[in-house]
């Protein structure tokens, strides 16, 4: 004797509600995160009671609110690769330039393998 199961006919159904709020709630998250314009705070470059004079031999790096300058003339920033590795480089930089642009420069030419790298100061006023 054969028996039918009926089937139940009815299908199930999955709750997304909870997951579509975490979605949303994730979604704003990023979306105010992401958005905020990152923020530079300027940092003004130490003045020094003590120090050595600038060598004469050394190559001169000013960093100026437009452009890079070796030596007096205009460069860009991937020239600072082609810099001999042997001779002393003085970075000079404006007041007003914001921190990580001179930390960009130091991290060139670290990359490029100087180590005799001097940051320049103003001497302080008594």
């Amino acid at each position: 004797m054969k028996f039918r199961r009926k089937r139940d006919k009815s299908i199930s159904t999955i709750d997304i509600t909870p997951l579509v709020d975490v979605v949303f709630l994730l979604l704003i998250f990023f979306m105010l995160s992401l958005g905020s314009p990152l923020k530079i705070s300027e940092v003004n470059l130490p003045e020094s009671s003590s120090g050595s004079a600038l060598s004469k031999q050394a190559i001169t790096v000013i960093i100026s609110p437009e452009t890079i300058l070796i030596d007096g003339k205009d460069s860009e920033q991937d020239a600072l690769t082609m810099l001999p590795t042997d001779q002393d480089i003085i970075v000079l930089a404006y007041r007003d330039i914001p921190y990580f642009r001179v930390i960009q420069v130091l991290d060139v030419l670290r990359s490029s393998e100087h180590e005799r790298i001097s940051l320049a100061t103003k001497p302080v006023k008594d």
